[in-house]
């Protein structure tokens, strides 16, 4: 069984053309902005084209797409794959709405670990959209800026920054994003949910969803003992979750949803952060900011409340949401876990 040399298959099963693909750069060509799109990535081709071919146990591979998808009215086996994946793709766009209200599922995070939220818990209908951007992420004379939109009557101004400071990663970018909200939120003491497709923050297995209990527990140190990436920036968004609790609350969950949502599909929200991250990045650069100083500074404040419904960051817990279909595999996901290979 062949495998790949970077470790897996992309299986498009429903996209522009279907097929197996070695890179996800590939696999992104034929399902960003396709509505209804079926991909996932597996270990061996075999598996991948096993996938692709469905229930019939038909298969095809990224190199025979292009001749089967040209000649789909002569050929007969390639025909009916053919129309079967365009009766499904229609199937999917009329449902899709259906589909994804069923896999949505919503979940608590905090000190106890991540367990089931209830369907109506910190129910929000004030919605924000953020992004992080990075040009040459990664690289020496990288540029970063962020992005912050507000639906049109929130009353609260839309951002387009610099990021802060000489570390100008994509991820951190996305994590500053996060941090502006909370602090420009005219409402604070009311609901809100934050939408970003950031898979570093709100993807099925990330920051907020999953990671920090454990990073907790360990002293702010991964799996294997390293220094957890940007813990100044993520404590200081803990602090600033913390004080948006309501005095007489008696939950530690704080009033904080986040939403994975898919990118580049034409959500309005989605896009405008997107735009307004790519021009952050090209302003001045800004002296960075000590957060790991202002986390400190929350923390007094949060300790010197009379009455609350949390005495420390580390007790404060928040809502995420997650549609199934948005989610990287659980390979890639435990990859960007175990490599931490959030530049």
């Amino acid at each position: 069984m062949a495998k790949s040399s970077k470790g897996g298959f992309y299986a498009v099963q429903v996209g522009r053309r279907p097929g197996v693909y070695k890179t996800w750069d590939e696999c992104a060509a034929q399902v960003n902005g396709f509505q209804g799109a079926r991909h996932k990535k597996f270990p061996t081709e075999a598996e991948a084209r096993a996938f692709v071919g469905g229930s019939n146990g038909a298969t095809t591979s990224a190199s025979s797409v292009a001749s089967t998808s040209a000649s789909t009215s002569k050929s007969g086996n390639g025909g009916a794959v053919t129309k079967a994946l365009r009766e499904k793709r229609k199937s999917d766009a009329v449902h899709l709405p259906d589909l994804a209200a069923k896999r949505a599922k919503r979940t608590v995070v905090g000190t106890k670990g991540v367990h089931a939220g209830s369907s109506s818990a910190g129910a929000a209908k004030r919605k924000v959209y953020c992004d992080g951007s990075s040009r040459g992420n990664g690289k020496k004379g990288a540029v970063a800026g962020i992005g912050v939109f507000w639906s049109h009557e929130e009353g609260a101004p839309n951002l387009s920054e610099r990021l802060p400071g000489k570390l100008q990663t994509n991820n951190r970018a996305e994590m500053y994003a996060v941090a502006r909200i909370l602090e420009s939120d005219p409402h604070p003491h009311e609901p809100l949910t934050i939408c970003s497709d950031s898979e570093y923050t709100i993807g099925g297995e990330s920051l907020f969803s999953k990671w920090i209990p454990g990073w907790r527990r360990r002293g702010w140190k991964t799996s294997d003992g390293k220094p957890v990436a940007n813990q100044d920036l993520i404590q200081y968004i803990l602090s600033l979750l913390a004080l948006r609790m309501q005095p007489d609350s008696d939950s530690a969950l704080a009033n904080i949803t986040f939403q994975k949502v898919k990118a580049h599909v034409g959500i309005e929200g989605n896009e405008q952060a997107d735009r307004f991250a790519n021009n952050g990045a090209m302003m001045p650069e800004i002296d960075d900011r000590d957060f790991a100083q202002a986390a400190r500074d929350n923390e007094r404040k949060l300790a010197a409340r009379k009455k609350a419904p949390v005495k420390s960051v580390d007790e404060v817990e928040w809502l995420v949401e997650l549609d199934e279909s948005v989610l990287l595999t659980d390979e890639e996901m435990r990859e960007m876990s175990e490599t931490q290979n959030f530049n």
